[in-house]
């Protein structure tokens, strides 16, 4: 089974990029062959294969492009989200996934914001059990008013009904976001740099790990029998200093 994974959430600042890009990162580790596409509005950008230009797309030129990859995470920018429930109703592609031994994970990241569990309920009218629903928590500094906020509304009592699995992104903390500023890097940027534990600090290297740690909890969840590792991830080596001995 091939896997699609899609990142919507048509309220702003919700983590989307981040999110594709840690699952991306958590992918690379393990050596499994996966792609990471962005939807948007329109592209100027020649050359850039992944951004999907929804003006150009169509239901031949969508599966095609998934079947690329055993596994394709798609992000779909804001406002992207209900352009895109309107394809998959428009061409049944629920129907054209199935034939193409697809499975869908729908990931809809949230804040504490009500306005953020929207998309989330827009989704399950859309998806209905035809999907596996992740729901993904931006933890803030006000986490336990977040989480409050989420359990108590109508969206998480949706999201039970169709056994959706949580997970919790941490806070990058004001370390690593003063680091980030300083080098005028976002933190979706940052993750899939090749020697962030080195250019950004410790503390982000653990902000890093307890992400990885959050998504090998949902594992099989969110890849299924796409997940075909051919690497271990390296573990990180301890740089010990000798001191000097006197002469």
């Amino acid at each position: 089974m091939k896997k699609l994974i899609l990142i919507q959430n048509d309220y702003p600042s919700t983590g989307k990029s981040t999110l594709a890009r840690c699952f991306s990162r958590y992918l690379s580790q393990y050596g499994v062959s996966h792609q990471l596409k962005t939807l948007v509005d329109e592209t100027t950008r020649g050359g850039d294969n992944t951004i999907i230009d929804s003006t150009r797309l169509t239901l031949r030129s969508f599966m095609e492009i998934l079947e690329d990859s055993p596994i394709t995470i798609l992000e779909t920018t804001t406002g992207m989200g209900e352009y895109f429930n309107k394809f998959y109703q428009t061409h049944d592609l629920n129907h054209s996934l199935f034939a193409a031994n697809f499975t869908t994970s729908v990931v809809l990241p949230i804040t504490g914001e009500h306005d953020s569990f929207d998309s989330v309920i827009e989704a399950a009218e859309v998806y209905s059990d035809n999907v596996e629903y992740l729901i993904a928590h931006l933890i803030t500094s006000s986490y336990e008013d977040d989480d409050k906020s989420w359990d108590s509304s109508y969206a998480a009592r949706v999201m039970d009904m169709y056994e959706a699995v949580e997970l919790h992104i941490p806070e990058i903390g004001f370390q690593v976001d003063m680091e980030l500023r300083s080098q005028h890097k976002d933190l979706a940027e940052a993750i899939l740099s090749p020697d962030a534990a080195e250019q950004y600090g410790k503390d982000f290297t653990k902000w890093h790990s307890r992400v990885m740690g959050q998504i090998d909890s949902a594992r099989q969840y969110l890849f299924g029998e796409a997940f075909k590792p051919t690497t271990q991830p390296k573990i990180a080596e301890k740089k010990v200093r000798l001191k000097a001995r006197a002469a």
